[in-house]
């Protein structure tokens, strides 16, 4: 989080009389008029009036905090909260140092986040759920507007905290998960720990924007109606990091074929009034299946006179005239990449740093000569790993996808093990770019890596649409892959049971944004009880396999990570 510079420390809870705050007890009434005038002027601030009120509101919450003196630290900047940053120290001479935070909206005064350092206990308090949610429950009623509810749900414990999840409910049918808040306690039972994704906790929503619950069908229905859909995708799942000159295992696993984290709802969420699944705003295109020749070919790079040959064969393009830069360099893993870059880059520019300026060709160079090229390869084995040529044209125009595919499908053929190799194989593109991914299947499943974003895969390929030309390879493919037998795998309805044993069915208020307008459409469907404990981040790449709940294929267990 990105904090500005600390403004003032003031003394005792915040007194909201206006911009500028004096320091006053924040509970036996004394008036500021009471402390002397010198210390008065040099401790004045421009504190926001909004966050002192919410000071003073968290302070009748937290009553130890009364006594604090109160650093106002100014605007912070952070993942999924901006507000304004006060710090609670035991004294004047601990204000720098001390770590008890919290943060308010800037304009509403609203608590975004507290964290406040526990305290240990020689015996840690006895805390039961119910004692628990009763606390958390009653402190976040405390901050809430009139109108809003907070239900308390699960309870989890960990390194001697209980944190407690709650849940808003309009209607008594839970909203879904940007809402969550969370209150955690230490071992002494001692509120500590709030948080709330993005402020959503005190927005109001109007209820004549929201379906009426009468004409539902039944959970049993939902039930049915979800079985009946078969959410589930059976996959063979790679870890995300492996040696790709080795043996791999890969692990049989069910997935939510539209994932759970997916814009605000998860994929798999069902419309309460017609049983049809309740499909994102924002749908994914269809991979396709497809059977390849493969030639069996070896692309091996341990020279530039063999990077050249990949060069001329799979891109077509000829760098010998071009000068050429290499280097080798080592990883944390024990990995050793080798690097081949032709082409005329800005002066100065180091052999490591031209890979960062692929496209970037300097004024003055002639026609011929504008093309960047880079090869690289595994240094132990001469694996290669990627091809990129760019002659600094980033071509927008509508492609033909048909011309695009026959250059990316001959690509491919020279990159596949001797024999037919079935493939799966998705378009990550638009009509203005193309971009396949490609991944092998066994037995008609798809083999994935859990890290992988969707503009990734075993193969991707890049190809020009004002061309037709590949672009760019990336090879990402380890040399076997063992895979445990299909027919060890549960039937998908016996997975799609564990599943909703674990996370059952439940009614849903569910908001889907419109992209441009950023308006806001409500819901009604049954969606699994699953709740995010994290706020998540739209901004970044899509990931291909969305693993936050998984069932593995084999035991049955229904796993959550985040």
């Amino acid at each position: 989080m990105k904090r500005k510079p600390v403004l003032c420390a003031l003394a005792g809870a915040l007194a909201a009389v206006s911009l500028y705050t004096a320091p006053i007890p924040a509970m036996n009434g004394a008036s500021a008029a009471s402390y002397d005038e010198g210390m008065l002027a040099r401790v004045v601030v421009p504190v926001p009036v909004q966050v002192t009120k919410g000071v003073q509101q968290l302070v009748r919450a937290i009553p130890e905090l009364s006594n604090r003196y109160v650093v106002y630290g100014g605007e912070v900047d952070g993942p999924g909260v901006s507000g304004v940053s006060v710090t609670f120290a035991p004294s004047a001479a601990e204000a720098e140092t001390a770590k008890d935070r919290a943060v308010f909206d800037a304009a509403t005064g609203n608590l975004l986040i507290l964290d406040l350092q526990p305290q240990t206990a020689q015996k840690p308090a006895e805390i039961t759920d119910q004692q628990a949610k009763a606390k958390a429950s009653s402190f976040v009623a405390s901050l809430l507007p009139v109108g809003n509810a907070y239900q308390p749900r699960e309870v989890t414990r960990e390194q001697g905290q209980t944190t407690v999840r709650l849940v808003r409910k309009l209607n008594n049918i839970a909203l879904d998960d940007a809402y969550d808040a969370f209150v955690t306690l230490d071992g002494k039972g001692r509120i500590i720990a709030f948080r709330t994704f993005d402020g959503r906790l005190y927005e109001k929503v109007s209820q004549t924007g929201l379906p009426s619950p009468q004409r539902v069908i039944s959970a049993g229905q939902a039930i049915a109606k979800y079985k009946e859909s078969h959410p589930l995708e059976l996959i063979y799942l790679l870890p995300s990091q492996y040696d790709g000159n080795g043996s791999v295992q890969a692990k049989l696993t069910y997935v939510v074929k539209d994932g759970i984290i997916r814009a605000p709802h998860t994929g798999s969420a069902l419309d309460a009034f017609s049983g049809k699944r309740l499909a994102s705003s924002q749908q994914k295109l269809q991979a396709q299946s497809v059977s390849i020749n493969g030639t069996g070919e070896k692309w091996i790079v341990q020279s530039a006179d063999q990077a050249k040959d990949v060069v001329r064969k799979l891109l077509r393009v000829e760098p010998n005239t071009l000068p050429l830069g290499t280097f080798t360099e080592t990883y944390e893993n024990g990995q050793e990449r080798r690097f081949f870059i032709w082409g005329y880059f800005e002066e100065g520019t180091s052999d490591q740093d031209k890979r960062y300026q692929i496209g970037q060709i300097p004024s003055g160079v002639k026609p011929a000569e504008r093309l960047h090229v880079l090869v690289e390869a595994d240094a132990k084995t001469g694996q290669l790993l990627r091809l990129v040529m760019s002659d600094g044209v980033n071509s927008r125009l509508k492609t033909d996808k048909k011309r695009d595919w026959q250059s990316a499908e001959a690509v491919l053929k020279r990159l596949l093990p001797t024999g037919s190799s079935q493939m799966r194989i998705h378009d990550a593109g638009d009509e203005n770019f193309t971009l396949y991914t490609a991944d092998p299947m066994i037995d008609g499943i798809p083999v994935y890596q859990e890290d992988h974003t969707a503009e990734q895969g075993m193969y991707t390929i890049q190809v020009d649409s004002s061309t037709g030309k590949v672009k760019e390879i990336v090879v990402n493919r380890p040399a076997e892959v063992i895979a445990p037998a299909k027919a060890k795998a549960l039937t998908e309805q016996a997975a799609v049971d564990r599943l909703l044993q674990a996370y059952p069915l439940e009614l849903t208020y569910i908001h889907q944004t419109d992209p441009q307008t950023g308006e806001i459409t409500w819901k009604l469907g049954y969606d699994l009880s699953f709740r995010q404990s994290e706020a998540h981040c739209f901004c970044g790449g899509e990931s291909k396999v969305d693993l936050t709940v998984q069932v593995d294929a084999v035991t049955g267990k229904v796993i959550a990570s985040e």
